[in-house]
């Protein structure tokens, strides 16, 4: 009887994987365990960072970028903001439309979003600058994308204001 182990990868009986392809898949597996074992310990590293943040670092962050846009809590927010200034937000309206590029077609592929929103209230000029600073000052992440006045004889002004804030996607 004579045996023939085929070690120079000929195809014999029908056998249409040889000892060197099937080295080259086994290479391959071996490389992929490497990489899911690198990638593994990144993700443990990142786990433990994550872990001595502070928490209320975290809600901090939670605030200025949020990982979800609830408008209510955003309307909250900015009506708390005027309250602490004995304002009413008048005229509130919500865009959840706008693109952060509107010279870019097709599908968005960007790491946050945005949300405009709109209102008025009517004060005083040093009142509305403190309620501007305190916006300014407040943990969410907020940009004046519109700023009108409306002016008359009793020192109370009209103001209308447009904002645009951000939410990770």
């Amino acid at each position: 009887m004579y045996v023939d182990p085929n070690y120079r990868g000929q195809n014999l009986g029908g056998n249409t994987r040889s000892v060197q392809d099937l080295q080259r898949e086994d290479s391959e597996y071996q490389s992929s365990l490497k990489d899911a074992d690198s990638i593994r310990k990144k993700r443990d590293i990142l786990i433990d960072k994550q872990g001595k943040i502070n928490p209320e670092d975290l809600v901090k962050l939670g605030k200025l970028l949020p990982d979800n846009i609830d408008n209510i809590k955003l309307v909250i927010d900015m009506n708390q903001i005027a309250k602490n200034h004995n304002l009413t937000l008048k005229n509130v309206k919500l865009d959840t439309t706008i693109k952060t590029n509107p010279n870019k077609l097709g599908v968005d592929i960007s790491k946050h979003g945005t949300v405009g929103l709109s209102f008025s209230v009517s004060s005083s000029y040093g009142n509305f600058q403190n309620f501007l600073t305190d916006l300014e000052k407040s943990l969410r992440l907020v940009e004046i994308t519109d700023l009108s006045v409306t002016g008359n004889d009793t020192g109370i002004y009209d103001f209308s204001i447009g904002i645009k804030t951000y939410w990770l996607k």
